[in-house]
């Protein structure tokens, strides 16, 4: 255990870390809310963009409401918020930004959080028609509320005693982190936290409040040329304040060996699901790793420094130092900004 928190990982020079965070909580009788937060910081470099550039410092803020039923998980109200956008509005890019998809987010209000949910979601507000960003967090929520209610559900009926209207009751973070190594690797490690926690009582405060604190943290290496996993570490592991002896992390790496030696982008998602598929008692892993692509487009991102650029073709002798999906937007139609025939697109292009 020892070895596996001291070891050598993250060793480089830190470029980027995004961070995701759901909350659940009791409002009502019949309206619970959940919340749902995405925040880019970049750590390191200067970002050309189409008229501008791009510092070190918060690239997106953004963040999802959702009013829901506890029983039938219908979501009566959506609401989006976005201070920090990457692209703001501007004359090169003909008016638009990155805030102008969030109206069919909020027009999902109504739907519900069922197996489907998220095949629905994709529909509405996946590639050209929505934000890549919010769209992996509402991804990420879509999974994480039905497990939140689920184990609350359990907790009342072992312990018999409800949640308090106004109790906050589960929370999951997930950070990913990247690094840029001497060698031809880039460092990334996703950590992923659930907290669920009972009701506040007399003599019941504090770290007693804690029903489990489930983890989950992944390791990985990627190599610069081509964007290869070249190493995937995963282990797990659930804190009970009652147990007896500290937990024993679990060893997941036979589990995501296949995935090692295929590109980052494209398909990642889909070896991700093929592998674990719908299993309940893989999803905290599952909904770790499908963070991995996503994050590992941030982080790259980074490496359009010019400084960066000519470090990295030296260390991959000479080649190009990122593909194109390393700019600061993404892939062609991956989202609103992004559709090909955008005037941001064309700008970029020209």
């Amino acid at each position: 255990m020892a070895e596996f928190l001291t070891g050598t990982r993250a060793s480089g020079l830190p470029l980027h870390t995004r961070s995701l965070s759901v909350f659940v909580e009791r409002t009502a009788d019949d309206r619970w809310r959940a919340r749902g937060d995405v925040i880019d910081l970049r750590k390191n470099g200067c970002v050309p963009s189409v008229d501008d550039v791009q510092p070190a410092g918060i690239i997106h803020m953004m963040s999802i409401g959702l009013e829901l039923e506890p029983e039938t998980l219908r979501m009566h109200r959506v609401d989006v918020d976005q201070p920090f956008v990457a692209v703001e509005a501007s004359k090169a890019t003909g008016g638009e930004c990155c805030r102008d998809p969030a109206p069919r987010l909020v027009a999902l209000a109504g739907e519900t959080l069922d197996a489907g949910f998220t095949r629905r979601l994709s529909g509405a507000f996946g590639g050209p028609l929505g934000c890549s960003h919010l769209l992996t967090l509402f991804q990420l929520m879509a999974s994480t509320v039905p497990r939140a209610m689920s184990l609350e559900r359990a907790r009342t009926q072992l312990e018999g005693t409800p949640t308090a209207p106004g109790t906050r009751f589960f929370r999951r973070s997930i950070h990913v982190d990247g690094a840029v190594l001497e060698s031809r690797e880039l460092d990334v490690a996703i950590q992923l936290a659930d907290t669920h926690t009972r009701p506040p009582a007399p003599g019941v405060r504090g770290f007693e409040r804690l029903v489990a604190l489930h983890e989950v943290k992944c390791f990985a290496g990627v190599e610069r040329k081509r964007f290869q996993l070249e190493r995937l570490e995963v282990r797990e592991r659930t804190r009970a304040p009652n147990a007896e002896a500290d937990a024993v992390w679990i060893d997941h790496d036979a589990l995501v060996a296949p995935l090692v030696g295929h590109p980052m982008i494209p398909g990642m998602a889909r070896r991700i699901f093929d592998r674990i598929g719908d299993d309940a008692s893989l999803q905290s892993i599952r909904d770790s790793l499908l963070q991995l692509a996503p994050g590992f487009i941030q982080i790259t991102a980074a490496l359009m420094d010019p400084e960066l650029r000519r470090r990295s073709a030296e260390a991959i002798a000479a080649e190009p130092a990122t593909p194109s999906v390393s700019g600061i937007g993404g892939m062609p139609d991956s989202c609103h900004m992004w559709r090909k025939d955008s005037p941001y697109a064309i700008s970029r292009r020209s």
